[in-house]
């Protein structure tokens, strides 16, 4: 930690050491340019002299201003009022060489985007030379890129000579015209810092764009396309503010960006406003100043396609009062990010400092509000030099964080916050490469947590896997026993939504195993409260332990799972994994066998439960289970030889043995007995997922000639909720086909309501858990009754299964429950003793009913 906080300093003084070699370069060569500037009209070798005067009819020619001298007001070179006018500027310049060699001297006008620059010298025969020593700028017979970036004139001044220049100047660009005389050696010095600069300029924006756009392909990531155009818009307004775009593209291409200067002027801001938001991350907040956001940029948008049609004072004007608007808008976002996290932005604020004081700094200049100087006069170019240099960094240390955010998404729950399962996998892989082996891993469940899960939604049950996380952290805090498993020295990971992990190190003796456990399960004991029901929770813990067998992490995490789910049926609610591979494996390759050599032989059987219309007491159906008799091994239930089933493959031909054995029984019941009520069946999530299943359901009940509504399908809950659109799908053709779908076993899964009625089910089954002796549990009650509610309201009819007295049926009853099952009825019965039970009912009752009539849900 120490040395990354070095690591982090010395990088810093880095950066500082870089940008104060980038002022230092600048600063003295723009005071060796300062100093020309204040040189050039001081000079002991020559003296100059200016008047002006100022047509805004733009009718007068040369010989009326030579002619009418009264016009001329003598003035300061360097103070002629030029402003943001449609207007003429003819000054009088006059040079005089006070020194006794000849001089090469340049007369400048430092504006590329003139649109007249003419220079009469008047002639002593007839007081004004008729022909022109220099022609206008921008005619199309010109291309003397040279003449367009620096607008110059050069002369030589013999010993005491005087020489008189008269000078037409306008634009309609930039209305400052900064005038001065200069040495031949200082305007060549000047032309190539000038170049110098820019130079650096081109590299830097081509390099920046290179790499943006390199980045742009890889990462996908607008915010890099957005900086391109930036860079480009910049690119643009700084070429044709300097000239030196008339060195890169043809004299027509220049003009054209001349033109439009101030279009591209408002892209610049576009860009640099939607870059700064999504730099920011705002548009994957979407929130109420990001859209804000996007409506500005929209009437800035609008703004530049509107001035099209002013004339170019009127653009000016337009584009100078809205653009302070903007960048106030853009530092609003700035500081309001940085008031949230400002560590992963501070270069980004650094680099809005140079381009807030260049892009305040040359408008007041080039409109004639600030003195002139090389330094005023380039304070863009030197703003964006600086801005770019810093933009390097906090793309650079972006993409650090991005990626750092993109790590955690992968090491931590975004919704919760909490360390991942891949942070222990990696730190289990870690000790095994180090051959450290003297480790366990434990997982810690709250007891019966998915049956909560139903009722409460997934806000809550975040909160309550953060306290835990937290009070148990807190226990582990400084408990050496307990690896750190992250970088902050977190030492628990969420796993599958519903448990916590640690790994204990099996060296640490301070503390036995058996103490850690009881410490946890009284941490996890405390009462919460979940929607204003006091709910206490009891922890189960499963253990794994290093062996030569489990090499891998998530061997090792699955044996701890199953560890917890063998600790939910045991006293002490904590369990090791025990490993009977061998003896285990043999014996259940031996049942998969006799499990397939019974269903071929018909040594399968199925079962009868009634159920109970709740209002009628009538059989309304049956629930078929299926059951085994082993010629050796006696009675297998079917918690044993059901997941044998769906593990090896066999449970697609179990399923449709029971419902053609089922359909074969129904039958036999109606057309022999009389009965004719429904039949119901599970049926397994890897028979929804069968692509075959649907057509060989359909092809056994065309074959028993049984009607296809007189069937129901209990999908088990956990199955429910892995469809994928196949699935899906094959669900609503059996819907279609008439049979009902029902949810089985509902409040052991993972579900939600809101689940349940997004799926095409026409029946809800209540687990029994919720439904035996409902009247000796207040907490128990409430979840049932809210359970048969929320499904009736759903138009769902309601089967409760456990019903075991006569006051669970009254209570379900109450409720609102439909049908009932249990015991209290019937236990499963083989088919001859179903027969001889239905046989025996009053008129098909159980008993006298009670007043009123059932009346099904829509099938």
């Amino acid at each position: 930690m120490f040395l990354k906080k070095i690591l982090r300093m010395i990088q810093f003084l880095a950066i500082i050491v870089i940008l104060l070699l980038i002022t230092f370069i600048i600063v003295n060569v723009s005071s060796r340019l300062i100093s020309i500037d204040n040189s050039k009209q001081t000079s002991q070798r020559f003296s100059i002299a200016a008047s002006y005067f100022i047509d805004t009819s733009n009718q007068l020619n040369a010989r009326d201003i030579y002619s009418k001298k009264e016009l001329l007001t003598a003035i300061d070179i360097n103070k002629i009022p030029f402003e943001l006018a449609d207007q003429t500027y003819w000054i009088k310049v006059q040079v005089t060489n006070k020194t006794n060699t000849p001089l090469p001297l340049v007369l400048y006008a430092d504006n590329s985007m003139l649109d007249v620059f003419d220079i009469y010298q008047p002639n002593n025969t007839f007081g004004l030379d008729q022909s022109l020593i220099h022609t206008d700028l921008i005619a199309s017979n010109n291309n003397n890129r040279l003449l367009k970036v620096y607008p110059h004139l050069t002369f030589q001044l013999m010993t005491n000579q005087t020489k008189t220049f008269l000078l037409k100047l306008q634009t309609l660009g930039p209305p400052n015209i900064p005038l001065m005389v200069l040495s031949d050696d200082d305007f060549s010095q000047r032309m190539l810092y000038a170049q110098i600069f820019y130079g650096a300029f081109i590299g830097l924006v081509i390099l920046m764009a290179m790499y943006n756009l390199v980045l742009f392909f890889a990462i996908k990531d607008k915010v890099y396309l957005v900086y391109i155009g930036y860079l480009l818009s910049a690119f643009f307004v700084l070429s044709s503010l300097t000239g030196f775009g008339y060195f890169i593209f043809s004299p027509k291409t220049q003009e054209f960006f001349n033109q439009y200067l101030l279009f591209i002027d408002y892209y610049l801001v576009i860009f640099l406003l939607v870059f700064t938001l999504f730099f920011l991350r705002y548009d994957q907040q979407n929130n109420k100043t990001y859209q804000v956001g996007l409506v500005l940029t929209a009437f800035l948008a609008i703004c530049s396609f509107y001035s099209l049609t002013l004339d170019t004072i009127a653009q000016t004007k337009l584009f100078f009062s809205i653009q302070p608007v903007f960048y106030l808008f853009a530092l609003f976002v700035l500081l309001r990010r940085l008031h949230q996290d400002f560590s992963w932005a501070k270069y980004y604020l650094l680099s809005w400092v140079p381009l807030l004081i260049g892009a305040a700094i040359q408008p007041l200049v080039l409109l004639n509000y600030l003195e002139y100087s090389f330094v005023t006069r380039n304070a863009f170019l030197f703003a964006i030099l600086i801005e770019l240099t810093l933009m390097a960094f906090a793309l650079a240390e972006r993409m650090k964080r991005n990626e750092k955010d993109r790590l955690n998404d992968i090491t931590y729950h975004i919704s919760s916050g909490l360390p991942r399962k891949s942070n222990l996998e990696s730190y289990i892989n870690r000790l095994i490469q180090q051959k450290y082996q003297d480790f366990k891993v434990l997982v810690i469940k709250p007891e019966h947590i998915e049956k909560v899960a139903l009722y409460v939604d997934d806000s809550i049950l975040t909160e309550l896997y953060q306290r835990l996380f937290y009070k148990l952290s807190s226990l582990f805090q400084y408990n050496d026993k307990v690896f750190a498993l992250t970088d902050k020295g977190e030492k628990l990971c969420l796993i599958n939504n519903n448990s916590l992990m640690a790994i204990i190190d099996k060296r640490q003796k301070q503390q036995s195993i058996e103490e850690l456990i009881d410490a946890i399960q009284q941490t996890v004991s405390d009462n919460y409260y979940i929607k204003s029901i006091k709910l206490p929770l009891s922890a189960v813990v499963g253990i794994s332990i290093f062996s030569s067998n489990t090499k891998k992490s998530h061997q090792l995490i699955n044996q701890a799972l199953l560890a917890a789910n063998r600790a939910e049926t045991i006293h002490q609610k904590w369990s090791y994994y025990e490993d009977n591979s061998s003896n285990e494996n043999a014996y259940l390759l031996q049942l998969t066998s006799d499990l397939q050599f019974a269903l071929e032989n018909n040594q399968l059987e199925v079962f009868h439960q009634p159920q109970i219309d709740l209002r009628t007491l009538r059989v309304c159906s049956s629930e078929c289970l299926i059951r085994w008799q082993h010629p050796d091994k006696g009675f297998i239930p079917p918690t044993v030889f059901i997941p044998i089933a769906e593990d090896m493959g066999l449970i697609n031909q179990l399923t449709l043995w029971v419902i053609k054995t089922a359909l074969q029984q129904q039958f036999s019941l109606s057309n022999d007995y009389g009965f004719n009520h429904m039949i119901s069946i599970n049926i397994s999530g890897k028979d929804i997922a069968s692509q075959h299943f649907f057509p060989q359901v359909m092809d056994i009940i065309e074959a028993s000639t049984i009607p296809a509504d007189k069937l129901i399908f209990e999908l088990t809950e956990s199955a429910s909720f892995t469809y994928n659109e196949q699935s899906l799908s094959l669900i609503e053709k059996l819907v279609e086909l008439g049979i009902t779908i029902s949810i089985d076993d509902f409040g052991t899964g993972y579900s939600s309501m809101s689940q349940v009625s997004n799926l095409p089910f026409q029946e809800l089954k209540v687990d029994r858990q919720f439904v035996e002796n409902v009247n000796d549990d207040h907490k128990r009650k409430i979840i049932a009754e809210a359970t048969v509610k929320m499904a009736k309201g759903l138009g769902l009819e309601v089967v409760a299964e456990g019903i075991n007295s006569q006051a669970d049926e009254d209570t379900l009853r109450d409720f609102g429950c439909d049908i009932g099952q249990g015991y209290f009825y019937a236990k499963p019965m083989a088919i001859d003793d179903y027969i001889s039970w239905l046989e025996n009912l009053d008129n098909g009752r159980i008993k006298q009913p009670v007043q009123g009539e059932f009346i099904p849900a829509e099938k």
